[in-house]
């Protein structure tokens, strides 16, 4: 059996998160303030979020600072087709690390959102602006992946050799991955196992 690419693994992460953003439009689909109501689907909608914010924090750790870096590096060390791309290379991954602030920021608007759900004084304006947020992030998340998945990467596995290829492997698993993410704990308990608490 073939040995999975990394970049493999990042286009699994990226179908992840797409699901998951999915799962986060379902739950705020139609949402009209007080038919919102009961705690437990205020509850849902806010775990599905903060479920989809830690696998995003960690995917963006991954790519910033294991792949892109990593790339980069290998890269400007002379990679085949290096000349041809290696600018094109750069350019792209500070567009992809300006997406992923967007995504971030975004999806922080949407837990202060579901957060305010439970308040009768802001609940009719929080279930109003979820769903259209929502759908805001899921389109740059599938731009970004859809950029990353059929430009980036296929550019980077043509150019790197399988030694290369390998050293982003090896700096991708320092950082860890979403099966490191072990349910019952606190985002911040799970970055910091990482490596990556605030």
């Amino acid at each position: 059996m073939a040995v999975r690419s990394p970049f493999d693994d990042i286009r699994d992460e990226h179908l992840n998160l797409l699901t998951e953003m999915n799962e986060v439009q379902a739950a705020v689909r139609g949402l009209t303030g007080r038919e919102m109501g009961a705690l437990g689907q205020q509850l849902v909608v806010r775990d599905v979020l903060e479920m989809f914010r830690q696998r995003f924090r960690l995917h963006c750790r991954r790519e910033e600072e294991a792949l892109f870096p990593e790339a980069n590096r290998l890269v400007s060390e002379g990679a085949r087709g290096a000349d041809i791309f290696g600018s094109f290379f750069t350019s792209e991954a500070e567009d992809d690390m300006t997406a992923h602030a967007a995504i971030t920021g975004h999806v922080n608007e949407m837990i202060d959102l579901a957060d305010a759900l439970q308040r009768p004084d802001s609940e009719g304006e929080a279930a109003r602006k979820l769903p259209p947020l929502a759908s805001l992030t899921a389109g740059l998340l599938q731009r970004h992946a859809a950029k990353e998945d059929t430009l980036i990467f296929p550019m980077l596995e043509k150019s790197l050799t399988s030694d290369q290829v390998e050293q982003v492997r090896t700096r991708l698993q320092e950082i860890g991955s979403a099966r490191d993410l072990t349910p019952g704990e606190s985002d911040e308990d799970r970055l910091a196992q990482l490596g990556g608490a605030d």
